[in-house]
């Protein structure tokens, strides 16, 4: 984008005090866009940041303004336009809104929208200008009493590409390794597709990945990786690649060729069979047909399928992609022959995928015993996340460095501050994810000592509690308090670090054995309860509820010292929410609100009809015939609604333009 007087360009990271200064100088302070989601504006691959800047004669160019456009299928939205007070007037706001309209054009796009503040009426008029016509009314729209237009500018349906006219791309790391010339193709080099404006602000391309390797940190895996990212139908995409990891995915992606594949192999001798498939086609004769289904089903270009044969069926045992350099070399005019007929085409295989909106990444540790979701769980909330708009995918502890790939985390193994659970929340958060269990919960949940002064400041029932430090005479005279009582360590939890003691004597003995490990403890009443509340909180409201009831002759849920494992935990009771009395659930969100808007399981006693909080767990159980006895499916469903609203709140927030035109 470019205009007389003044260049646009990609805005880096670089150049993010300098917007967070520009919001501070153009609008009120309840409409600033924070820094958080500034930077993330910057790095998402849906958004563009441009910087605008004077061309001066001499020294370096003068920073003017910034425009942020979000990318939709079909639309180009004006997030925000902000120009520095000093360069207003002067009409800097036309050009950058010539160039919006060009750059809409020239990638294809079929409108461009943006809101305004309704009650500036200069605005809504400099808009109407350039072709922008009101839609809709939104009330309430910046804050209570603060309503904005939504403006829409059709573009002329005669200057876009039409779908059958996408250019055919071929990625590749060296252009010697791609000798033929085929009419209707494009050979971009790896490096400039990657960081080309070109490549980087359009969905109007098919993408051919032909790099040598596909491995992560490679030129290959990128490619994939962000052409999925820019809506660009590319081949093989990353979740293509992602199966050919595991032996159990490839027979799966498999099934639906199954009889296919044992009618084409039946005359085939041995035990063991390769097929090498180059752009759907194959030198063995007579397997044509199969080369093609496969390549279908895999969405791949150039790869070799390896068959063994198991009592009289043959079964995949790996998928292999092949380089193009070592293919061409052994067989270069059938390449030729068969990628010549592949591009001439107009219309090529759809992915067998569904579009996802976003990228959604569940932690688990496969290895944990007590996991807060089991397999079952696990596998409804993946299916509920393809559902909303989600590719989903389960990473562990091994895929911190991948944790930019994706738009939200969801953390389903046990978490604690001490943990690699925390350093992946944080890094989430700030890489600009979504992500449930946010840091600050994990820090304020895993910490019994906040959550005692939390809850006391907000008067919130809890039992009667004292802090009680190392060497003080609290700890030195036990006389007055009344047993028995609970000792917790700070960061207890799950009911390891948590002991009755009946007696001063006992208590004593407890007390010098915890101050070993902390310099404080907490001394809480103890209430004699036959079972445990659990109130699922999402998002400010209640999700589910429990009864929690204590292990088989133990005061606590949980009994850790038994060698019977079934023991361990008590039985529970899943009621339906309006069951649960009115206080208790009124309780539970009071205290979960002082923690934060995440998902929470806030444990409460009823005693003498009254609620008392006994602990606020960042990392809530939800496990299948438990949590979701009641709710089933919709459960999480809900779930992963909060997730994508989380997202489509960060990405569609309200903003507004400013800059004045003389």
């Amino acid at each position: 984008m470019g205009s007389l007087g003044m260049k646009m360009r990609i805005a880096q990271l670089e150049d993010l005090s300098y917007l967070e200064h520009l919001e501070a100088l153009c609008f009120p302070e309840s409409r600033r866009s924070p820094r958080r989601s500034l930077r993330m504006s910057i790095q998402s691959a849906s958004q563009i940041v441009m910087i605008c800047e004077t061309k001066a004669e001499e020294g370096p160019p003068q920073k003017v303004g910034a425009v942020i456009l979000l990318n939709y299928k079909n639309s180009l939205r004006i997030y925000s336009l902000a120009i520095d007070p000093q360069f207003q007037s002067q009409g800097f706001g036309s050009l950058i809104l010539e160039d919006v309209l060009a750059h809409a054009r020239q990638h294809g796009y079929r409108r461009v929208s943006l809101e305004a503040d309704s009650g500036n009426k200069k605005l809504i008029r400099f808009y109407e200008r350039f072709g922008f016509e009101v839609t809709d009314t939104l009330p309430d729209y910046y804050a209570k009493g603060e309503p904005a237009v939504r403006m829409r500018k059709e573009l002329f349906a005669d200057d876009l590409p039409q779908v059958d006219e996408r250019p055919n791309v071929i990625v590749l790391e060296n252009a010697k390794h791609w000798p033929f010339e085929i009419p209707g193709t494009q050979v971009v080099l790896a490096t400039t597709y990657l960081s080309s404006p070109r490549y980087q602000n359009s969905s109007l391309f098919r993408v051919f990945n032909l790099c040598c390797s596909f491995k992560p940190h490679k030129f290959g895996y990128y490619v994939s990786l962000l052409a999925s990212a820019r809506d660009q139908r590319v081949i093989p995409n990353v979740t293509a690649l992602r199966d050919l990891s595991s032996v159990s995915l490839v027979q799966s992606v498999a099934d639906d060729v199954e009889e296919a594949i044992q009618e084409h192999l039946k005359n085939v001798s041995g035990r063991e069979f390769s097929l090498e498939v180059y752009f759907e086609n194959t030198p063995a004769p007579g397997l044509s047909a199969l080369a093609k289904l496969l390549a279908h089903q895999f969405e791949l270009l150039l790869f070799r399928v390896k068959f063994v044969k198991e009592e009289d069926r043959w079964e995949i045992q790996q998928v292999q992609l092949l380089s193009l350099p070592n293919v061409i070399k052994e067989h270069a005019e059938e390449i030729e022959t068969h990628a010549a007929k592949y591009f001439q085409r107009k219309r090529f295989h759809r992915a067998r995928f569904k579009h996802f909106h976003y990228d959604l990444g569940i932690l688990i540790n496969p290895q944990e015993k007590t996991p807060p979701s089991c397999q079952e769980a696990l596998h409804r909330m993946r299916t509920a996340a393809e559902k909303v708009g989600f590719y989903t995918e389960f990473i562990t502890k091994q895929d911190y460095n991948r944790i930019c790939e994706f738009d939200a985390l969801f953390i389903r193994e046990t978490t604690s501050v001490d943990h690699y659970t925390y350093r992946f929340s944080r890094r989430a958060y700030a890489e600009g994810l979504i992500v449930i269990d946010d840091p600050w919960s994990i820090l304020r949940c895993s910490n019994k000592m906040y959550l005692y002064e939390r809850l006391s400041r907000a008067r919130v029932r809890q039992p009667r509690s004292w802090l009680i430090c190392k060497e003080t005479p609290e700890a030195l005279n036990l006389d007055h308090f009344e047993f028995p009582i609970v000792l917790k360590l700070p960061d207890s939890c799950f009911s390891a670090g948590v002991f009755k003691v009946k007696d001063k004597s006992e208590m004593g003995e407890k007390l010098d054995l915890l101050f070993k490990t902390s310099e404080v403890v907490i001394a809480q009443e103890f209430l004699q309860t036959p079972f445990d509340w659990r109130i699922g909180v999402l998002d400010g409201s209640p999700l589910y509820a429990c009864k929690y009831h204590m292990a088989r002759g133990h005061w606590q849920i949980y009994n850790w010292s038994l060698t019977d494992k079934k023991d361990v935990e008590g039985d529970s009771e899943t009621l339906a929410l309006n069951q649960v009395p009115a206080h208790v659930l009124q309780t539970a969100v009071k205290g979960a609100a002082l923690i934060g808007d995440g998902l929470y399981g806030v444990d409460l006693k009823e005693h003498q009809g009254k609620a008392y909080i006994i602990e606020i767990n960042d990392n809530p159980n939800i496990d299948a015939g438990v949590e979701d006895a009641i709710l089933q499916d919709d459960l999480y469903l809900q779930l992963m609604n909060s997730f994508y609203n989380r997202i489509e709140r960060e990405r569609k927030s309200p903003h507004f333009v400013s800059f004045r035109e003389d």
